[in-house]
């Protein structure tokens, strides 16, 4: 029975329509989904459509669309040891994916990460983890099923900065350039219409945004007829891009730096892969910098503007206190502009107007608070989040193209004197830690 479903399902993917498959992976992800809040495994306990008998051991969901013992290939066996440690038993049972995506993102604190195809939510809660309180994992699903499992698991889980958001890869739900980092764990693969998978991810992404997927990838010399001999669609393996195909797709969206690397077999000739690649900064930008030229400062006419929380003081020395991230900044900022670079600072306590009468602050603000900010904006998009931006940063994104420019200077990291008094990083009334008491002289 369950090798006939198979080969139904490999014709399926050659012969029915883009529909038909969405609605079958739909069906068989539903299904996967039921096996673990139900206990049972819908693929070798019972047909998906009769009673399900709790006969099969663990309740995972890979037992739910594989009839072959799989857990090498796919599931939770391909993370860490200790790394889904705390996380709900569902989250990890509901793990489908072939890699381990977080390891190739590279997540940092304060970023908005993306996960396609969600599942069960393990992706988004380790994600949540790793960015911490200033920032936020969304995950999209079009599965019903996974997305109540997900929510469940995220409220077992306490995860506040997370929320699991229905709708389909190729028509994602979220604006433009709100999200620093995509990541998708084995499910472009099932989309029907892939470059518009890559598309809406390039949409979505804030300039220098990346990409850091897990994917079943096909070697080049596969054919598609060769692909679905090799597997199905719902399996993974049927709609699978060639490593060429995935390349070029990125590319032609405007990525940079793409890369497809093979890690593990997962059928003759098809392999669990890395993919990973990078939003430049945006093509309005670009076409700014290439159009108007650099100035006799090294500087293109781009424009960096730095949206920071409600601070007394913007030096970072308050008294006696010392934020040493303001400070840097600071620094940071008098090169830039010593260097022909125009970088625009905004405080919401002393340049209210400022936020209120930007769209793209505004819409941050809705989705991420006040507690968000810094919000870094490059000619109107989003290049930064959470942090205040480095010199290489600042750099880059205002197109100064040399260390020190002719009449720029090298400030030093602190204001002059201050390294002098041993002072820690209090953060004190240039913080936005609530907790601080200190007022400083500044205030």
């Amino acid at each position: 029975m369950r090798t006939l479903m198979f080969v139904y399902l490999k014709r399926l993917a050659m012969t029915s329509s883009d529909q038909d498959i969405r609605d079958h992976v739909r069906d068989r992800y539903a299904a996967a989904a039921l096996s673990v809040v139900s206990g049972s495994a819908a693929s070798c306990c019972a047909p998906l459509d009769g009673p399900q008998a709790n006969c099969c051991g663990p309740a995972d969901a890979l037992s739910a669309v594989s009839d072959t013992d799989e857990g090498d290939i796919f599931g939770a066996a391909l993370y860490t040891p200790g790394e889904t440690d705390g996380l709900p038993e569902e989250a990890v049972l509901a793990s489908l994916g072939c890699g381990n995506p977080l390891a190739v993102a590279e997540l940092r604190e304060g970023e908005r990460v993306l996960d396609l195809g969600s599942g069960g939510g393990i992706d988004v809660l380790l994600s949540a983890r790793r960015v911490g309180p200033t920032g936020f994992v969304y995950g999209l699903d079009m599965t019903d099923e996974m997305l109540h499992l997900a929510r469940a698991n995220a409220a077992k889980a306490g995860a506040t900065n997370v929320e699991f958001v229905k709708g389909q890869i190729e028509d994602i739900p979220l604006p433009d350039a709100s999200i620093d980092v995509v990541i998708s764990n084995c499910v472009i693969n099932l989309s029907t219409d892939k470059p518009a998978v890559v598309a809406e991810m390039f949409r979505v992404l804030t300039p220098v945004g990346r990409l850091g997927i897990s994917d079943v990838v096909a070697e080049d010399g596969l054919s598609p007829a060769e692909r679905a001999e090799r597997g199905s669609y719902v399996g993974c393996i049927a709609g699978a891009l060639s490593r060429t195909e995935y390349l070029d797709g990125l590319t032609a969206a405007g990525f940079t730096d793409p890369e497809v690397v093979f890690t593990h077999e997962a059928a003759p000739g098809m392999h669990g892969a890395i993919v990973r690649a990078t939003k430049p900064v945006a093509a309005s930008a670009g076409t700014a910098a290439k159009g108007a030229g650099a100035t006799a400062a090294g500087s293109s006419t781009l424009v960096v503007e730095v949206y920071e929380p409600a601070l007394c003081c913007s030096t970072g020395v308050c008294g006696q206190d010392v934020y040493q991230a303001l400070v840097t900044f600071s620094a940071d900022l008098d090169w830039a502009v010593a260097n022909g670079g125009r970088v625009d600072r905004h405080n919401l306590a002393n340049d209210p107007l400022a936020f209120a009468n930007n769209d793209t602050v505004k819409q941050f603000l809705q989705l991420s608070g006040s507690a968000g900010l810094p919000l870094v904006l490059v000619d109107g998009v989003t290049a930064l989040t959470g942090s205040y931006p480095d010199r290489a940063q600042l750099a880059r994104w205002a197109g100064i193209t040399a260390t020190t420019e002719p009449g720029g200077s090298e400030p030093p990291a602190m204001p002059t004197g201050v390294q002098m008094l041993g002072l820690s990083d209090a953060g004190a009334c240039c913080s936005t830690d609530s907790s601080s008491t200190s007022t400083g002289a500044c205030c």
